[in-house]
């Protein structure tokens, strides 16, 4: 063989094995998500950070949002492909109204171990004696309105003393706010997700007083139309996604490149990261069909959602 006949041959050989590659990043989608800055979202920051979405054909495109239920609509209307954020009453409205969007996996799961999400009491006024049973009448804030994932959580909490949500007067107070609203003593008590609960725990602004029951997990992941319609494209996106979840299940969970993702997204710093209480995540990302449905009761019972019968979780949920 010539040389140069070998290399045509060589120069062939590469562009065969580059031509893929080059045709495959070309052929990209766009993938927007939007996400709640919290760690309960870890497999998401994960799947984007290490390439997993990526390597499964995606551009993604992250961009935070305050609360979940700001994202429904948005997920619903193909403004966003997929939301990383809590259950809440405007995403079972917007089930009933025929808008399309599922839920389509449970993230974060309250832990056997630790408080990563809790209700705090004020320092000063547990300082002076006042317990869960004396909160009726008094002001708790937590990020959302009164049908969001918090608000379902402080209800079972308050359960326990006998209380309903409609005892106490809720206010919405997103992340950036909540240690001002404490300082500042414009709430009674709060209700936070990991890192802010320990680190008003620290600064001595609040002290925990209850969590939600370990096991349970209202936030996950929302797919819109864009993906509903492309069941291929689903299922590459929720493989990524546990691929992701795998990795974060066990002690993977604080390999320093997952906890680097985290404080990018959270925007918290590292060592607080590491120090806080840390979710549980299920590798397989299953559905958290009980709290789907009671939370789905809770807010029916409490006139939250505009029906008054509880929807199938046909409705509420596709798997891929």
């Amino acid at each position: 063989m010539t040389s140069r006949a070998r290399f045509l041959g060589t120069a062939a050989a590469a562009a065969a094995t580059a031509f893929p590659t080059a045709i495959f990043a070309q052929t990209r989608r766009p993938l927007s998500i939007g996400y709640v800055p919290s760690t309960l979202f870890a497999p998401v920051f994960v799947a984007v950070e290490k390439g997993y979405l990526r390597d499964a054909g995606f551009d993604a495109t992250l961009s935070p949002i305050v609360a979940g239920a700001d994202s429904m609509s948005l997920v619903a209307q193909g403004q966003v492909d997929v939301a990383a954020a809590a259950l809440s009453a405007a995403f079972y409205n917007a089930v009933n109204r025929g808008l399309e969007i599922k839920f389509v996996a449970s993230t974060g799961y309250q832990p056997r171990r630790g408080r990563p999400s809790a209700l705090l009491i004020r320092q000063d006024l547990y300082e002076g004696g006042l317990r869960i049973p004396g909160l009726r009448g008094r002001k708790i804030g937590w990020i959302g309105n009164s049908g969001a994932a918090s608000a379902y959580y402080v209800a079972r909490i308050l359960r326990g003393a006998s209380l309903r949500l409609t005892d106490i007067e809720s206010l919405n107070i997103p992340n950036p706010e909540q240690e001002t609203a404490l300082d500042h003593k414009a709430i009674d008590a709060l209700f936070t997700s990991a890192p802010f609960t320990e680190l008003f725990a620290q600064k001595r602004l609040a002290t925990i007083v209850a969590s939600p029951p370990p096991g349970i997990a209202a936030a996950g992941v929302f797919f819109g139309p864009g993906l509903l319609h492309n069941p291929d494209n689903a299922r590459a996106v929720m493989t990524a996604l546990r691929k992701a979840a795998a990795e974060i299940a066990g002690d993977g969970f604080f390999a320093p490149a997952n906890i680097d993702a985290y404080a990018k997204y959270t925007k918290q710093p590292i060592e607080l990261i590491k120090a806080a209480p840390r979710y549980d995540f299920k590798p397989d990302l299953r559905i958290d069909q009980a709290t789907l449905e009671d939370m789905q009761r809770e807010f029916v019972a409490d006139k939250i959602l505009t029906y008054p019968q509880p929807l199938n979780e046909v409705r509420l949920v596709a798997r891929f």
